[in-house]
């Protein structure tokens, strides 16, 4: 096990600082630039490396059989599909996840029960892999990460696939719940 407890303080301020730098690129109608996008693009891949070494610092652990593997493993696997599904889904569309090249929006199959199911499949995703590494430090980050990541969604939604689609796209978030599904009417 190495030892770094200060990992776990910058991992979130080095998270906040990356969403904060979106917020204001996407609100100076900056994000239309592919440096800043790969750039952006980059980030989260790190970022999302050190989320996944963060169990192999010190830290307090718990160990519970049915807590770390059975509901860690099952949310980790149904994350993971819940994550590529989508991505998967979209390309035999005839899109794609990026949001520059987004010609229409995709309102059915993954896309028809949440507005975000990558993001959704993600936060699972970390909350099983933090789960089978017992680690509460990792667990405590993971209300911290769905934060970042609600916040990110409100920002594409609102500076990108809003203006991009206009009535459309409000038409599809009052149909569509964001992370949870709307209860449909009968």
């Amino acid at each position: 096990m190495l030892i770094f407890p200060l990992i776990w303080i910058i991992f979130p301020i080095v998270l906040t600082v990356i969403l904060l730098s979106s917020w204001l690129l996407a609100r100076m109608n900056k994000l239309e630039n592919k440096v800043l996008r790969s750039g952006f693009i980059i980030a989260g891949a790190i970022i999302g490396f050190f989320a996944f070494i963060l169990p192999f610092f010190e830290q307090l652990c718990f160990q519970d059989i049915i807590l770390n593997y059975v509901i860690g493993i099952l949310l980790t696997v149904f994350g993971l599909i819940a994550r590529v599904y989508p991505m998967i889904y979209l390309r035999r569309k005839g899109t794609t996840t990026a949001l520059s090249k987004v010609t229409e929006i995709i309102d059915t199959g993954p896309y028809g029960i949440i507005r975000h199911p990558q993001y959704a499949g993600g936060i699972l995703l970390i909350i099983g892999w933090c789960l089978i590494w017992g680690s509460i430090f990792c667990l405590c980050l993971v209300p911290l990460i769905a934060l970042l990541t609600v916040i990110q969604a409100l920002i594409e939604e609102k500076y990108i696939l809003e203006k991009k689609f206009g009535n459309a796209y409000f038409e599809y978030k009052k149909r569509v719940g964001m992370f949870i599904p709307k209860r449909r009417r009968q």
